[in-house]
């Protein structure tokens, strides 16, 4: 759980403090308005990386305010693993980034320097930064995608936002690497049969001496009388040759390394099938919990009106009214549709954190923008959703929707003042 933050020059901010309760917060105002700036301090501060739009920035000065040397953020956080606060403090200069971490109340980092403090953070939470999003965050735009999505594509989809995308990201690296080991296997197949048409070529060791006793035997019989050397000499370039394709031929480049990367080979296609493996078993634990936490979340909503929601294996959702029959949802016209995919995302994440984690979850979700892409008459039920989320100890939302001030324990309302400035920031 957050506790506090604090930017200083980052991006739009030139010194601000927040403050996050338990409960329900709303971050509202205008798209430029620094909502998402918020969101990329926070993961800064924990993981020291900044993610826009699935790509992670390539340069950390990119985050230091206009015409400032350097940014400072510090973050608060209830580690999960012990229930302990802890501040991190990650202080951005160009090209480089330093970092402590205290236990709050003690003056003494318990860690400095980035790797360690990234390390220990990761210790902290029970997870690197791929599980910390898989259970946290629900991205602007996934909600109304779904709602658009053929059934293989959410499927899809879901696997990413359940973070088993990983292990296709992990397989294709493996791929990568299987494929150079391939490749040089195959380059020292070539090697070795080259040097072996060659030596088929070359005389052997014992032709070899024989040709040396000919040539002596002419030399003793003819004397001084013939000139040997430049034959001699062809006789000396033939040995070199036979000794460097025989060397060659023997050398632990063309008779060991080739059963090692066999071997490597075999291990990557073993660790392959494994990683093809997971996902489908990961999921279809998880499936039955978020088939539950989808339907409490739609009928905590729409119960007065509707009796179930059903999802089947291939994520295909049905609802039936309260006299048991089924109603599709294009026949729907309140917004239920977007909403049981509302409930559907969300459920991801309430299900991982309730079930998946091998150690205690963060007890957060981010929502950033759920209303993206939703007129009013779609998303009015957005309000209830977001004030019924109980299920963690905090939610907080980033949203330009104004109507969810008052679905919300706290609202951070940000106030833009033109290009570049900070806003001003109301806390209610």
């Amino acid at each position: 759980m957050l506790k506090k933050l604090r930017m200083v020059d980052f991006k739009v901010f030139h010194d601000q403090d927040l403050t996050f309760n338990r409960g329900t917060t709303a971050i509202v105002g205008p798209n430029g308005s620094g909502k998402t700036t918020i969101l990329e301090a926070i993961e800064f501060a924990l993981f020291r990386s900044v993610t826009r739009k699935e790509k992670a920035i390539k340069k950390v000065e990119e985050v230091i305010r206009h015409n400032s040397k350097k940014a400072k953020i510090e973050l608060t956080f209830i580690a999960p693993i012990n229930r302990k606060e802890y501040r991190v403090v990650r202080t951005i200069h160009p090209g480089t980034t330093n970092a402590d971490l205290y236990l709050v109340g003690n003056r003494e980092p318990i860690a400095s320097e980035p790797i360690r403090v990234d390390k220990k953070i990761v210790d902290l939470l029970g997870m690197d930064r791929n599980a910390f999003s898989a259970l946290t965050y629900v991205r602007q735009g996934e909600i109304f995608k779904l709602s658009r999505e053929t059934p293989s594509d959410r499927v899809k989809g879901l696997y990413n936002m359940m973070g088993l995308g990983i292990y296709d990201k992990k397989k294709s690296e493996l791929n990568k690497t299987n494929k150079k080991i391939s490749d040089e296997l195959k380059e020292l197949s070539n090697t070795k049969q080259q040097l072996e048409n060659v030596r088929q070529h070359l005389p052997g060791k014992a032709e070899f001496e024989i040709a040396l006793k000919s040539l002596e035997k002419i030399r003793e019989e003819l004397g001084e009388k013939v000139e040997l050397g430049q034959l001699e000499k062809i006789m000396e370039k033939v040995r070199a040759s036979i000794e460097l394709v025989d060397e060659e031929l023997s050398s632990k480049t063309l008779t060991t390394r080739p059963k090692e990367l066999e071997t490597e080979l075999e291990i990557g296609e073993h660790i392959k099938s494994i990683l093809e493996t997971i996902p489908g078993i990961a999921e279809s634990q998880l499936r039955p919990h978020v088939r539950t936490e989808a339907r409490q979340i739609f009928l905590e909503i729409f119960g007065d009106r509707y009796g179930d929601l059903a999802i089947d294996d291939d994520y295909e959702i049905s609802l039936y009214d309260l006299q048991g029959n089924r109603v599709p949802l294009k026949a729907a016209s309140g917004g239920e549709d977007v909403c049981v995919n509302f409930a559907l995302r969300v459920a991801v994440n309430t299900a991982l954190q309730k079930h998946s984690s091998s150690t205690p979850p963060p007890g957060l979700i981010i929502l950033d923008e759920p209303g993206a892409g939703l007129d009013e008459q779609r998303r009015r039920w957005l309000p209830d959703a977001i004030n019924g989320l109980d299920v963690v100890d905090q939610v907080i939302v980033v949203t330009h929707m104004e109507e969810l001030k008052g679905s919300t324990n706290q609202v951070i309302s940000l106030i833009p003042q033109g290009k570049g400035r900070q806003p001003n920031v109301e806390i209610d």
